[in-house]
């Protein structure tokens, strides 16, 4: 370190030391020394109040604010992997959701299916049973519709016979007759 009294000592002799005799002329531009001593006490001044007295304040607020700054990031890296972890949260609870509306689509379009099935098992024991029924009567329309087609092809064919041979025929023979050959004719179809 720099030994003030020595080179304060050294300013104040070097000043006093002036050459006899000649008078010098005194630059404006180099100090004197009493300028150069009161500078360096100045600058000693100064410099003490700096390092002592100034500077400690603003270090402290340095190191707060770099105390602040680690916190603040320390802060945001916690929330960034709280914020990763609900995501993550998130996602597989959305996972569980899509999975638990798939399960109930399906479970939907099975009960569809099976509604649809019962629907269309019904309709056709429906439809079979109408058949079924509708058949039988056209059989009995059929059936009596031939009964009184033979009544009447009875009636026709003994009225004619009557008629061609102007003398009762016997109705009773005769539709045995008549009866034999409609069922003959039944067949052959």
């Amino acid at each position: 370190m720099l030994n003030l009294p020595a080179v304060l000592g050294t300013l104040v002799l070097a000043a006093e030391e002036v050459p006899g005799g000649e008078e010098e002329v005194a630059n404006p531009i180099l100090p004197t020394a009493n300028e150069l001593f009161y500078a360096a006490l100045f600058f000693l001044i100064l410099w003490a109040l700096m390092k002592f007295v100034l500077l400690p304040p603003i270090r402290k607020i340095m190191d707060e604010r770099e105390q602040k700054r680690l916190g603040d990031l320390q802060a945001a890296e916690a929330a960034a992997a709280q914020m990763a972890e609900a995501e993550e949260r998130y996602e597989s609870s959305l996972a569980g959701a899509r999975a638990e509306a798939v399960a109930k689509v399906e479970a939907a379009r099975s009960e569809a299916d099976e509604y649809r099935r019962q629907t269309m098992a019904s309709a056709e024991a429906d439809a079979a049973s109408t058949k079924a029924e509708s058949a039988a009567e056209v059989a009995q329309a059929r059936s009596d519709a031939m009964a009184q087609l033979r009544g009447s092809l009875t009636d026709i064919a003994v009225g004619a016979a009557e008629a061609v041979t102007e003398r009762p025929v016997d109705r009773g023979a005769q539709a045995q007759v008549i009866e034999d050959y409609v069922n003959r004719a039944e067949s052959g179809r």
